[in-house]
């Protein structure tokens, strides 16, 4: 199964309006108009508004989709089916031990690992997105209790090398794989990405 996603959003189209007139030379009070104030629904019906394509998409209480390890997150557009990347988590490790000289210790409790295989396509140039950003601060995560995480970043960025963190941007047509590392509470909890770290968007979200 694959998780989709798109940053589309649909409207309906304008009301319209139509007005005929009959003869000729004959003054406004003539006219007549379709369907007005006849009450046997003549005029042009209201078009109805068109299905949202988000509403397909399970989204948790986060906001976000929930993915499994090994399972791959599509960004996709929800109406023409377009496939823009594709995000696969392949491991998620807790109480991660850090790699780099001198790492410094966990501000919230433990560092989490996840090690990350991204392919951007081609199409991703049609998404809005001409690259894809992919580090540590595009994450928000949530401790056990689904408390979110007000600083994911702590000291996580020190502690691997620059050689183990997935390199972004990641421009189309290219894929990268890397970890991950955030700065989390002890204990169970979760994090999401979201295109552009934006505020409020909804994204992917991984359990541990």
């Amino acid at each position: 199964m694959t998780k989709e996603a798109s940053g589309l959003e649909s409207s309906p189209g304008p009301d319209s309006k139509s007005q005929t007139g009959s003869g000729s030379g004959q003054d406004s009070s003539d006219l007549t108009t379709e369907g007005a104030d006849s009450g046997d629904g003549g005029g042009t019906p209201t078009p109805e508004p068109q299905a949202d394509p988000l509403e397909q998409l399970e989204l948790n209480d986060h906001g976000n989709e929930q993915v499994d390890k090994g399972e791959s997150a599509i960004f996709q557009d929800l109406s023409s089916d377009e496939e823009y990347a594709k995000l696969t988590a392949t491991n998620v490790r807790t109480n991660f031990k850090c790699t780099a000289d001198d790492a410094p210790e966990s501000i919230n409790g433990q560092y989490v690992a996840l090690s990350f295989d991204v392919n951007a396509f081609d199409a991703l140039n049609n998404s809005g997105f001409t690259e894809l950003y992919f580090s540590v601060h595009d994450f928000r995560a949530w401790d056990g209790d689904g408390e979110k995480v007000i600083d994911v970043v702590g000291n996580a960025e020190s502690c691997i090398s620059e050689d183990e963190r997935i390199q972004t941007p990641i421009l189309p047509g290219n894929e990268a794989s890397g970890l991950v590392v955030l700065d989390v509470p002890e204990g169970d909890g979760s994090a999401s990405f979201t295109l552009g770290g934006f505020e409020g968007a909804y994204g992917w979200e991984w359990s541990w």
